[in-house]
């Protein structure tokens, strides 16, 4: 950890490149602002298809759908830096 405090652009560079390497690793921005942004991982669960695939296979689909919806969909985390320059990971 840097013991100098970084300057607003300097934060807002750090910022930049901690989000290019989560791009990178395949997350998504959903917001941003100068210090701190909302990254986004996955994809929401289609309930309308998995609605569809339960009706034709009467039922047994419903299993796969439980547990895409429990534990697939999106992941939300947000990314700051603090004055120091130092980056630090949040799940939400």
């Amino acid at each position: 950890m840097s013991s100098t405090r970084k300057t607003t652009e300097e934060r807002k560079e750090i910022l930049a490149q901690h989000i290019a390497n989560l791009v990178a690793q395949g997350r998504r921005v959903e917001s941003q602002g100068d210090f701190q942004a909302v990254m986004v991982r996955g994809n929401k669960v289609n309930h309308v298809l998995h609605l569809i695939l339960t009706l034709v296979t009467l039922g047994l689909w419903v299993i796969i759908w439980l547990v895409l919806a429990l534990s697939g969909g999106e992941k939300r985390e947000i990314v700051k830096i603090d004055e120091w320059g130092t980056p630090s990971v949040t799940r939400l």
